[in-house]
């Protein structure tokens, strides 16, 4: 015997598709200012797109029991946590300076991303720099997650629904008896 969670479910699934909208807002967020040696950068968490577009929620039912999972690309916890060191390849480097709008070199200058030497040079940097120094933490995704689990307090009322709408099932879980005319008794043993 099992009990009907349908209200419970609902909630945890908004809840989990909650936690994918706002993921995607703050990757899509410009005004993130991280802090280097040389400079400070003023830009999104990512410039490909490709990890707010893996992010999805897998559902999984066994033996009764709901799994909803967050999934993405594995690098969105390195950029999240952080690294000592890392290596891109310089492929993906260029890639993500010519998707930088107005990326700037060290001198504050925008750089002319039709220099392909220079854009080149840019990236064998910054690869450099990686594995020498890692990626700095943005907590983008430790922050949601700290600011959301306050909303699973909630989950009383989606649970006390389904407990009111199933209480028949309940009360026989418990150990309760159905003598009929919504009457329930249980069985219990004095103690000498």
């Amino acid at each position: 015997m099992s009990f009907k969670l349908k209200n419970t479910e609902k909630y945890l699934k908004q809840y989990t598709q909650s936690l994918i909208d706002i993921s995607v807002k703050e990757l899509n967020r410009k005004d993130r200012v991280r802090k280097y040696n040389s400079q400070s950068v003023t830009s999104s968490i990512t410039a490909s797109g490709s990890l707010q577009q893996s992010l999805k929620i897998v559902e999984k039912d066994t033996d009764n029991i709901l799994q909803l999972n967050l999934e993405g690309n594995s690098y969105g916890e390195k950029i999240d946590e952080g690294t000592k060191s890392t290596s891109v390849s310089k492929g993906k480097l260029i890639q993500w300076i010519k998707n930088k709008n107005g990326f700037k070199d060290l001198n504050g200058k925008i750089v002319d991303l039709n220099n392909t030497k220079k854009v080149d040079r840019i990236a064998s940097l910054i690869s450099k720099s990686l594995k020498i120094n890692g990626i700095k933490p943005t907590n983008f995704l430790t922050d949601i997650i700290n600011s959301k689990i306050k909303e699973l307090k909630n989950i009383e009322a989606p649970i006390e629904l389904d407990i009111e709408s199933d209480i028949d099932n309940v009360l026989l879980k418990l150990g309760y008896k159905n003598k009929g005319n919504e009457t329930y008794t249980i069985e219990t043993k004095t103690i000498q």
